[in-house]
């Protein structure tokens, strides 16, 4: 579970730092735009990868048992949630609606997994990634960020969702294989 902790530390904390202009225009101007990008993601990725290594090992102390239709819940929140992930990506009307999709699908992607994983390193890593999403958005609010004004053709959404829905289908065939469980049977 230290692994786990410290892996969200790391990627957490520097989202949040780099979300702080006051703490990142300096950090650009002294090394680059492209020297910063590379130690944020560097930090990031080494976070996450920490944050796996210690999930996959953390001992299953179970806080409460999920519901009988936590999976199907679940499994009708998660399109949902990487069609957002890739409307972040790609342009839609989506960003008329939200300033933040990527978050929000975050949000989806974290809530739907506490559903099924009712363990402390569950809350932890998807919990956190959750609660971190969150806070984000509210950052992103105050320094500004808002949602499009532009309208997009019918076919951008079109292709947004037809790629989320395939992206959707992929992580869930190798779900088993990257994750370790088994989705569907």
């Amino acid at each position: 579970m230290v692994w786990l902790v410290i892996g969200m530390i790391l990627f957490i904390g520097v989202h949040l730092a780099g979300s702080v202009r006051a703490w990142r225009e300096p950090m650009v101007e002294r090394f680059g735009e492209w020297p910063y990008k590379g130690v944020y993601a560097l930090i990031a990725l080494v976070g996450l990868v920490l944050a796996g290594f210690g999930y996959g090992r953390a001992e299953s102390e179970w806080l409460w048992t999920p519901l009988a239709f936590s999976h199907e819940a679940a499994t009708a929140l998660m399109p949902l949630a990487v069609v957002l992930l890739v409307a972040a990506y790609l342009p839609s009307n989506i960003k008329r609606l939200t300033a933040h999709p990527m978050l929000w699908g975050v949000v989806l992607f974290a809530f739907a997994h506490l559903l099924v994983r009712g363990h402390w390193a569950s809350i932890v890593l998807f919990g956190g990634l959750g609660l971190y999403s969150l806070i984000a958005m509210a950052l992103g609010s105050v320094r500004g960020e808002r949602r499009s004004n532009k309208v997009q053709p019918f076919w951008k959404d079109a292709v947004v969702i037809a790629v989320g829905l395939v992206l959707y289908v992929v992580l869930l065939l190798a779900h088993p294989i990257l994750f370790g469980v088994a989705v569907v049977n």
